[in-house]
């Protein structure tokens, strides 16, 4: 089985500093555990579902802005048992491990060196992470350096999106994927450079066409709008079963992908 567990699904910067919704991103687990843009909450979120960061076998960051990366070095001293165990990958853009385009590194040089392997990646790349074939994609985005990726499981691709605006490299990008994770910033008729909107996200999930398709990473305007509001129209324009994620869900990827929402009282 492979499982998507949403540490938060909230992003942006209003989102983020009122925690909205968590911003602790997604930990993913199929034959490797993978903790995918740990954000503020991430770390907290992983104990109320009693994930240990010491079982995580990498820490992957798309881009260096803090509601992907917040929380990353906590993450990374525990897969490296506190620092004493030099084991795990690090995985990140330029910017987020040398620093570009006005970005300091979002992850020190002490917590570089504590890790196992560290990757730097780029657009087009191709990397193998614990055994995980995954490719690195394009974004357009306000950190130019910033990727996604499609993660090869056991139970097939599955794409993560990341940040970005639509073009048609990012279509061609993530074909053949079964599960498109799509962050989600812009509702309906609000559209803005380099971000996802809900019509771009029709867009994409239609040209795509996954098996499913999950929205997160939504931003205060989103949430006011409605969260429900933007999936029903993707998925009534995409004709793909869209699956509106919330903080603490669970996907489970089989046959047949099934969700989950534990129901824990997070303080």
């Amino acid at each position: 089985m492979t499982k998507l567990t949403f540490l938060g699904t909230g992003g942006g910067r209003f989102a983020t500093i009122y925690q909205v919704r968590s911003t602790g991103g997604i930990y993913l687990q199929d034959h490797v555990r993978l903790h995918i843009d740990p954000g503020p909450s991430a770390l907290a979120n992983m104990c109320h579902l009693a994930l240990d960061p010491a079982q995580t076998d990498g820490v992957i960051i798309s881009h260096c802005h803090p509601d992907h990366y917040a929380d990353a070095e906590m993450i990374i001293e525990g897969m490296c048992r506190g620092g004493f165990k030099r084991t795990g990958i690090v995985v990140g853009s330029t910017s987020v491990l040398k620093g570009e385009n006005g970005f300091t590194p979002a992850v020190s040089s002490y917590h570089q060196a504590i890790a196992r392997e560290v990757i730097q990646v780029s657009n087009g790349e191709v990397i193998d992470v614990a055994g995980m074939r995954i490719d690195v994609t394009p974004t357009r985005h306000g950190d130019p350096a910033g990727v996604g990726f499609r993660f090869h499981t056991t139970n097939g691709i599955i794409s993560y999106v990341s940040d970005t605006g639509l073009h048609d490299e990012l279509i061609q990008a993530h074909r053949g994927s079964r599960v498109l994770i799509i962050n989600l910033t812009r509702p309906l008729g609000s559209r803005v450079p380099m971000h996802m909107s809900t019509e771009d996200a029709a867009t994409l999930v239609s040209e795509v066409h996954p098996e499913a398709a999950i929205l997160t990473h939504f931003g205060m305007k989103i949430i006011h709008d409605g969260v429900e509001k933007q999936a029903d129209f993707i998925e009534d324009a995409s004709g793909v079963r869209v699956i509106p994620a919330e903080d603490l869900m669970t996907v489970q990827i089989e046959n047949y992908i099934h969700t989950l929402l534990e129901k824990v009282n997070v303080r």
